[in-house]
């Protein structure tokens, strides 16, 4: 049985446990990826995240040198035009040579592609999770319609990655994914460094002596989710680790979370340049038509 993120903080996955933060790699590359991993292993985290995207394999597998594959918890994702079989099979073949890796923890669709169909992507990621190559598969920046029509596939659906900080938090989704017990994790937990000024934040972290930022994570957290903080400060690092000592009280997470609910999350469209636009407002019917 999967659990949810713990308030003690760890994370239970496939009966092993981690801490509960895991550590966002993106726009990092090279040397400075290189460091930042490294720092961020010291400090303690164990779940590492990173895709084919961010073109910074090289350096996540430079830093784990020297560190027990088994202890490691690495996510990756494939792009949006690598989502057929064999686009599938070639990304994953290439991201395991170049993280120096035989197999990933989990394996996500970066952004879901409705021009090809769901049960062809996630047939692909089943077969080599069937094969070790794969722990566990997952997708990122779905929504609630994404994922009833990805669970109709029946291939075993762990992760969910979505935008969510204390400025934005789509409640459907979280309830949906608790209901089919699938873990969620938070891609730019701080929305890009602005909540670690955040008045309220601040108020609230003077009670416990936290900062901004730390009431932040500690707020997704105890919402049952795992952050992904980045950072190429090392005090960044270990201060984005230390939220594990302290609880928000109910009516601190209430009004953190009314704030949130209210938000409104990144969108992609064209003007972004990547060729395509983000599917959060597709109908259950949009979402990857039936074969």
């Amino acid at each position: 049985m999967r659990t949810a993120i713990s308030l003690d903080g760890t994370c239970t996955i496939g009966g092993k446990t981690y801490p509960a933060i895991g550590f966002g790699t993106y726009p990092l590359t090279g040397e400075k990826c290189i460091k930042a991993v490294s720092e961020a292993l010291q400090q303690g985290y164990r779940i590492v995240d990173t895709a084919t995207y961010y073109e910074n394999f090289d350096a996540v597998a430079a830093a784990m040198q020297g560190w027990k594959r088994e202890d490691i918890y690495l996510v990756s994702k494939v792009w949006h035009d690598s989502q057929t079989a064999e686009g599938v099979q070639e990304d994953l073949e290439r991201t395991l040579l170049e993280l120096d890796i035989s197999y990933l923890d989990g394996y996500l669709i970066h952004w879901p592609n409705s021009a090809v169909s769901i049960e062809e992507t996630l047939g692909a990621m089943e077969a080599s999770r069937q094969e070790g190559k794969i722990r566990d598969i997952g997708l990122s920046n779905v929504s609630v319609n994404h994922l009833k029509r990805a669970l109709e596939v029946g291939v075993p659906i762990t992760w969910v990655q979505v935008e969510m900080h204390a400025l934005c938090c789509d409640d459907a989704l979280l309830s949906f994914c608790k209901e089919h017990e699938i873990l969620v994790q938070a891609w730019r937990p701080l929305d890009q460094g602005r909540l670690c000024s955040d008045a309220m934040l601040s108020e609230i972290g003077e009670r416990y002596e936290k900062s901004a930022g730390q009431v932040a994570l500690r707020w997704i957290v105890q919402k049952g989710v795992l952050p992904l903080p980045g950072s190429a400060n090392p005090k960044h690092i270990a201060d984005n680790f230390d939220v594990f000592d302290f609880s928000l009280s109910a009516a601190e997470m209430e009004r953190i979370s009314e704030r949130a609910s209210a938000g409104r999350r990144f969108r992609l469209n064209l003007d972004h340049g990547l060729g395509f636009a983000d599917e959060f407002d597709f109908t259950y019917e949009q979402c990857w038509p039936s074969q």
